[in-house]
């Protein structure tokens, strides 16, 4: 229950709200013993007459009230008249203090989920993509539904449940004991034997509920990647293999599901007998000394009753013990996630100042796991330089890229702006001298407007249409239904490739970072596309200009980077070559090797037209 424990600190800033609704349940605890006392004397008085009887009640009441003599001089008529006054009376007090504990330990379960669920959404943010790359994004969707919804129904009704009907469990026992002893120890004597067919009930229902909610997750794994794969699925005929695969799944969610229901549906009947042997041994205990006069009535009445009502809040502590050995569950799933370390910790000291000089690779190595990428690579890129990387496969380039960012860190060596390590500053004054512009386009399911001003929604309308025009998607911005206010769909789906890209392209025109990263922005493109995209890139580099931003550049086609002041090639994560497009072609070495093979397939691919 560690987990359990750990979402109640949860609850720490609303502590004023929590207490106020314990008392809310002390009254209604305490209401539901004055029902107990007060049903064996009225019953007493009703059938014998006596106002004894109902002066028996003194005894639970404070001092000094005069009761018993009140009653002595009262005759039966005028207690009669009383009676439906203290009923209503009491429950009155009863139905105010359910109505205050129900809602304020309902709002108060909302309140927790929702810091809860900001707190995850918080930490994912922190994470560095290297916790993305191992983490399936199904399996995430799940834990912030299936498990945080476990966890809501856990907080708002098993906190509450727990401390009312405990308390109300409390206050009963202890009024039996109060009223007989002996018949308490036999009624509750047997308790502790079901203890332990309870609790071993309770582990097989927590193991059930985990694996059940990780069940859950591969399930939410699947659809995701099926429905994103879709035009995949569908080309390739394999629409029945994954409604297989997809109903394996399903049927073993379903097993776990059917072991789970098991253990649940066994636990209710198991209090239930033992409730009614309980009072079965009562009346046999009790009935000879009733016949014979030895026990009042009015104390068996009493008693009768307090077990009846003690029954239904021992059964709802059963009930809500179920939901918080899931939602315990459920909340070890999230607080795993939690308690993950992110990769790249943000302890920088200071800001890092405005960029004026050079970024420096000193040396720097990098693996992913045990597979080295990098070996200590050194590089430096001059302010307004525009350094192009090229090479094969695997060479390093788009790790190099990354890590300025820091969405990695090295493993050894440093990257250095200006002279200053950048792990010593914060991430957020780092990034924000940084514009990215990636081969793989996100795009909000928002408006264009918004996309283009992502995170800067009071940008004024005349800064977002310069940003376009100046990365060439103005024009067909404009031909769109609702223009700037045209909504691009998930993930920009609505848009071409083409058009996707140079709307990041005009989100980075706006930010207008000194420092540029390029990560093969085009080479997803038709050549239509990407002759209007580089025109884009070529502008927001400041190529043809005296300024031009500081530009690390990844290109897979080399045409698009013969403009570069520097081209920098990879091989098998170290520098190999250094120098301008005709420098390098002159050498005849690595550069020209790949240009020959890459114009090659680009004459290829020119020549390879079909007949029409």
């Amino acid at each position: 229950m560690h987990a359990y424990f750990r979402l109640l600190r949860f609850v720490a800033p609303y502590r004023a709200r929590f207490a106020f609704a314990i008392l809310c349940m002390i009254v209604y605890a305490v209401a539901n013993a004055a029902y107990m006392n007060l049903i064996g004397p009225f019953l007493d008085f009703l059938f014998t007459g006596q106002p004894g009887a109902v002066a028996s009640l003194d005894r639970f009441l404070p001092g000094g009230l005069g009761l018993t003599e009140a009653m002595a001089r009262a005759d039966r008529n005028q207690i009669l008249a009383a009676v439906p006054f203290v009923i209503v009376g009491v429950s009155l007090l009863k139905g105010a203090a359910a109505f205050g504990q129900f809602y304020l330990m309902g709002m108060l379960g909302q309140r927790v989920v929702a810091d809860l669920r900001q707190t995850l959404f918080d930490h994912l943010l922190g994470l560095s993509p290297a916790f993305f790359t191992r983490r399936h994004s199904g399996d995430l969707m799940s834990r912030f539904a299936a498990d945080i919804g476990a966890v809501e129904v856990a907080i708002t009704n098993s906190i509450a449940s727990y401390i009312r009907d405990g308390l109300t469990v409390v206050v009963m026992l202890a009024n039996c004991f109060f009223l007989d002893w002996r018949m308490s120890l036999v009624v509750f004597g047997a308790i502790p034997l079901t203890l332990l067919p309870v609790i071993r009930l309770g582990q097989r229902l927590k193991k059930a509920t985990v694996q059940g909610q990780a069940s859950i997750g591969q399930i939410s794994e699947m659809v995701q990647e099926t429905v994103s794969g879709i035009r995949v699925v569908q080309a390739f005929g394999m629409e029945r293999w994954e409604s297989g695969r997809f109903d394996e799944a399903n049927q073993r969610w379903l097993r776990i599901q059917r072991r789970s229901f098991l253990v649940r549906a066994f636990s209710s009947p198991l209090m239930e007998v033992m409730a009614a042997a309980g009072l079965a041994v009562v009346i046999a205990w009790v009935g000879p000394r009733i016949i014979s006069g030895a026990l009042p009535a009015a104390k068996v009445f009493s008693f009768i009753t307090a077990v009846m009502l003690l029954y239904q809040p021992v059964k709802q502590l059963g009930r809500v013990g179920q939901l918080a050995l899931q939602g315990a569950a459920a909340g070890e799933r999230v607080f795993e996630i939690l308690d993950t370390v992110t990769a790249v910790p943000d302890r920088g000291a200071g800001e890092l100042a405005p960029f004026r000089d050079a970024i420096r690779y000193e040396a720097v190595s990098f693996a992913y796991g045990e597979a080295p990428v990098l070996h200590r690579l050194s590089l430096e890129i001059r302010k307004g330089e525009v350094v192009a990387l090229v090479g094969g496969s695997g060479g390093g380039k788009t790790t190099v890229a990354n890590l300025l960012p820091r969405f990695w860190d090295p493993t050894g060596g440093r990257i250095t702006i200006d002279g200053r390590d950048i792990r010593e500053v914060t991430l957020r004054s780092l990034r924000a001298q940084l514009a990215l512009v990636t081969q793989d386009t996100v795009l909000f399911n928002d408006t264009i407007r918004n996309n283009i001003a992502y995170g800067a929604p009071d940008v004024p309308l005349a800064d977002v249409e310069r940003a376009a025009r100046m990365a060439q998607a103005h024009e067909f911005i404009s031909a769109m239904p609702q223009g700037y206010d045209t909504r691009v769909g998930e993930r920009g789906t609505l848009l071409s490739g083409g058009q996707r890209q140079r709307l990041a392209i005009a989100r980075a025109f706006l930010k207008d970072a000194p420092i540029l990263i390029l990560d093969e922005a085009t080479s997803a493109l038709d050549a239509e596309s990407e002759r209007e995209v580089q025109r884009a890139l070529e502008q927001l580099m400041g190529l043809g200009s005296e300024g031009h931003r500081t530009t690390l550049v990844i290109a897979h086609r080399l045409s698009t980077i013969r403009g570069a002041d520097r081209i920098v090639v990879l091989s098998q994560g170290r520098v190999v070559e250094e120098g301008r497009h005709a420098e390098l072609l002159a050498r005849g070495g690595e550069y020209a090797r790949l240009h020959a093979i890459y114009e090659g397939e680009g004459q290829a691919a020119t020549t390879a037209a079909p007949p029409a």
